[in-house]
């Protein structure tokens, strides 16, 4: 199964039209040819991997690549291709030449989440990768670290592996770690925490919020000690989402599954094992106030919404998650995702309704009608409900509003507008 970073809408029309004015992506070469150009000319190699329903990958196409100082850049220290890693009846002929070396790349260099963005030395080894979409100025960084020896994901790795632990080695490397989405990240990030003496730093609570995923990390006690100042540092509510997830891993999931086991899919968890089908709530409440008094209530709740999306039961979903929405509304985040859920996989009416209910309130503040993605939720449960226009209204109303910080809501006005799935 691969992942997207976002909600997942069609590229295709826009991105021959974004390569002829920004970077020169010559995919009318082979594998082949691009690594003997590459080496004949001393330029790395930049591959972009991407599918037609990749929201980040269409506003990179379309907004960052056509950008002067990023094509200037690209077109001089690379030669550079770009991989469709879906098939649609539209492939042209060069997407479907290149479609045995992108089953090879997937194998090989796992991609499973999109953009991934991989970056080939002159003689063809990949030295560096970067998965998501950012703004111009994030993305020339990015790729000037690619090229630089000293911050190549690949050297750094090697590095590492002599035994470097420095405190300044580690926080190189955890940063190049992190914008792979490196599964190794975790463990790095919080040997580094290791080495700081005040992690209520802006900074140093951005790697908490990354790496905490046990109670035995260091960035724990930060989470349940000090809540009121790490949030401030990283956003209302995040502390007691962090615990709440922390605690369903050790405390809930050996209850509610069979050998439960987290997975993760590219930065997306995934729970498996057997799900338990008479659970004992109460037993459940117990074990984690026995622990963790002050977040027992919450973490109850969180947990049943968990439990009844690995069920596929939506109405209980929807149920439980209204309750957790009306006694702890001032988690705008949690609250969206659970109407997110709803968006994409439920059908009953009902349950589209009440999700519609919670994110227009939330849209309707300073901060939610801001929010590009709060804001696609809602229309995109306007437009499942039936309510076409007025979804549209309201994705055209937050363009005008937010002008170039409308992150996506093109593509979801263009989707609304031609009546597709969204």
């Amino acid at each position: 199964m691969k992942f997207i970073l976002t909600t997942t809408i069609c590229l295709m029309a826009f991105f021959a039209v974004a390569q002829e004015k920004g970077i020169n992506f010559q995919n009318n070469l082979t594998w082949a040819q691009v690594k003997e150009k590459a080496k004949k000319e001393n330029k790395y190699i930049f591959v972009d991997c991407y599918t037609t329903w990749c929201v980040p990958c269409k506003v990179m196409a379309k907004e960052v690549f056509p950008q002067p100082e990023v094509a200037d850049f690209f077109n001089e220290k690379f030669v550079s291709i770009a991989l469709q890693f879906d098939e649609t009846k539209l492939d042209n002929a060069d997407i479907k030449r290149w479609r045995a070396e992108v089953k090879r790349f997937d194998k090989e260099y796992k991609i499973n989440a999109y953009p991934t963005y991989l970056f080939f030395s002159p003689d063809g080894a990949v030295v560096h990768s970067v998965i998501g979409g950012s703004d111009s100025k994030a993305f020339l960084i990015k790729a000037k670290q690619a090229l630089d020896p000293t911050t190549q994901l690949i050297n750094l790795r090697k590095q590492y592996e002599r035994g470097d632990r420095s405190t300044a080695f580690l926080h190189t490397f955890a940063n190049a770690l992190l914008q792979g989405w490196d599964s190794q990240a975790n463990d790095v990030i919080n040997q580094y925490l290791a080495t700081q003496t005040d992690l209520l730093t802006k900074e140093n609570a951005w790697f908490v919020s990354m790496a905490t995923s046990k109670s035995t990390d260091p960035g724990f006690k930060v989470l349940t000690g000090n809540s009121e100042e790490f949030d401030k540092l990283t956003g209302a509510g995040l502390s007691s989402d962090l615990i709440g997830r922390i605690v369903f891993d050790e405390v809930v999931l050996p209850i509610v599954r069979i050998n439960g086991v987290k997975e993760n899919h590219g930065g997306v968890y995934v729970y498996k094992g057997e799900i338990v089908k008479n659970v004992n709530w109460d037993e459940v409440y117990a074990k984690v106030k026995e622990k963790y008094p002050a977040y027992a209530d919450e973490i109850l709740l969180k947990s049943k919404v968990t439990y009844y999306r690995g069920l596929n039961n939506w109405p209980k979903y929807t149920e439980e998650a209204a309750t957790y929405v009306k006694q702890y509304s001032n988690n705008s985040n949690q609250i969206m995702t659970y109407a997110n859920d709803i968006m994409l996989f439920a059908d009953d009416k009902a349950c589209l309704t009440q999700a519609a209910d919670w994110s227009k309130k939330l849209i309707d503040s300073s901060d939610g009608a801001k929010n590009s993605w709060y804001i696609t939720v809602y229309a995109s449960l306007l437009y499942k409900l039936g309510n076409k226009d007025k979804g549209l209204t309201v994705v055209k109303e937050a363009i005008a509003r937010l002008g170039d910080k409308a992150y996506g809501l093109k593509e979801v006005q263009e989707k609304m507008e031609k009546g597709g799935e969204l």
